[in-house]
């Protein structure tokens, strides 16, 4: 079953998504979530850290994880249909 976190957006407000588990509670990650594994987490936070100028904590690096998935796949899927439109035409 999925965790629900709640967690402040910076762009205000307060949302529920699906947080990435801590490493205590990964053996109960959603397979919604399986892509999104301690060793990206990781990366995210020393890659993001870097450009934001300051450390970015675990959930600030999830956020951005989970953003920039559902980015690209908003982008694959007009993609995708732009060709389906191409097609019929």
């Amino acid at each position: 079953m999925a965790t629900r976190r709640r967690h402040h957006s910076r762009h205000g407000g307060n949302r529920q998504s699906d947080a990435a588990p801590s490493k205590h509670d990964s053996d109960e990650r959603p397979l919604s979530l399986e892509w999104l594994s301690e060793e990206r987490i990781e990366e995210s936070i020393r890659v993001w850290s870097k450009a934001y100028g300051r450390p970015i904590s675990r959930d600030e690096a999830t956020e951005i994880l989970i953003n920039v998935r559902q980015f690209a796949e908003i982008v694959l899927r007009a993609e995708e249909a732009k060709q389906r439109d191409a097609q019929a035409s």
